[in-house]
C-alpha cells in the first residue's frame, strides 16, 4: 500500500479481507489528492474514499441495489441513532468493524427493501438538516 494512505486504511483492509471481501479496485488521482478503494463479493461491497483529502467510508448493496452507497454516519443513524453527519474516518472504520453482523444483517433479503426505505429517509431528512433552504417548510399536505 502506497504510504499516502492513512494507516487506518490499512488495518480496515485486513478486516474487509477477513470479512471474505476481497480488493476489487485501488485508485489514485494524485492532483486533486482522491483515492478510491473498493472490496466486494457477490452480496456487500465497501469502499474507502478520499475526496479532496476527506475521507468516508460507503456500504453497497450488492445484490439487491449496487449502485445505492451509504456512507458510515448514515449506516450508524440507522442501526444506532442520529448523531453527527460527519465523522473521522477513525471513528467510521471502527463503526463498520463493530457494527459488520448488524450491517450484513440490514441487507439480507427478508430486511433488504425496509431497509433502503430506511436509509433514503434518512438522507432526505440530512438534506433538509444540511441544506435547509432548499426545502421550505410545508404547511401541509401537497
Amino acid at each position: 500500500m502506497d504510504s499516502t494512505w492513512p494507516n487506518a486504511v490499512a488495518g480496515f483492509e485486513v478486516f474487509l479481507e477477513g470479512a471474505g471481501l476481497m480488493c476489487q479496485r485501488r485508485e489514485e488521482q494524485p492532483v486533486f489528492n482522491n483515492k478510491v478503494l473498493q472490496y466486494g463479493n457477490a452480496d456487500i461491497g465497501v469502499r474507502v474514499v478520499s475526496d479532496k483529502g476527506i475521507w468516508y467510508i460507503e456500504v453497497a448493496d450488492v445484490a439487491g441495489h449496487p449502485n445505492e452507497w451509504y456512507d458510515a454516519a448514515i449506516l450508524r443513524d440507522l442501526l444506532l441513532g442520529s448523531g453527527e453527519d460527519v465523522l473521522p474516518l477513525a471513528d467510521q472504520v471502527e463503526f463498520v468493524e463493530t457494527q459488520w453482523p448488524a450491517i450484513i444483517n440490514r441487507f439480507t433479503p427478508a430486511q433488504r427493501e425496509d431497509t433502503h426505505a430506511q436509509l433514503s429517509s434518512l438522507r432526505k431528512d440530512r438534506a433538509k438538516r444540511r441544506f435547509p433552504g432548499l426545502y421550505p417548510q410545508n404547511s401541509g399536505p401537497t
